[in-house]
């Protein structure tokens, strides 16, 4: 039977997890993370897409709405450090919420190019961009779960 905490738990119910890509990338188009009782990751996740494309066509609303991003960066991760509390420190330089809201900003912004007429460069470095941070979030997984350094650390990824 399926309960309100079985999306936050492992598989072997004994310590929350968190999302892998597959489910932040449906959170980002509106999937997931609306719903009750999914995990609160998801949930903020897709608050944070819906965000990024408010704040496309609202120029005037951006303080406001990068105010609200950061709140939400926050959550994620007072969230992560409560509940998964990461075996590494390393990953806290990061900042899961920020690697979050980094996706969230390159999916719609890939979306937006694919929606437009593009070139065939601009759409492949426009993808590539959520593909190499989809990679970075599944090494901070890692390292939060599992404790392991998947790589060296990587400079930023800039936009």
């Amino acid at each position: 039977m399926w309960s309100r905490n079985s999306a936050l738990l492992g598989s072997y119910g004994a310590r929350p997890t968190l999302p892998r890509w597959r489910e932040l990338s449906a959170a980002f188009r509106g999937a997931a993370g609306h719903r009750l009782g999914e995990h609160p990751v998801l949930r903020w996740a897709n608050a944070l897409a819906r965000l990024h494309r408010k704040r496309s066509v609202n120029p005037a609303g951006q303080i406001r709405i990068d105010s609200r991003r950061a709140e939400l960066r926050t959550s994620i991760d007072d969230w992560i450090d409560v509940h998964i509390q990461p075996r590494q420190p390393w990953s806290q330089v990061t900042g899961y919420g920020r690697a979050i809201d980094d996706m969230a900003a390159a999916l719609v912004a890939a979306e937006r190019v694919l929606a437009a007429e593009h070139t065939a460069d601009e759409l492949h470095r426009a993808w590539s961009r959520v593909g190499d941070l989809a990679i970075r979030w599944a090494d901070l997984v890692t390292e939060a779960v599992d404790g392991q350094r998947t790589m060296p650390p990587r400079p930023p990824i800039r936009g």
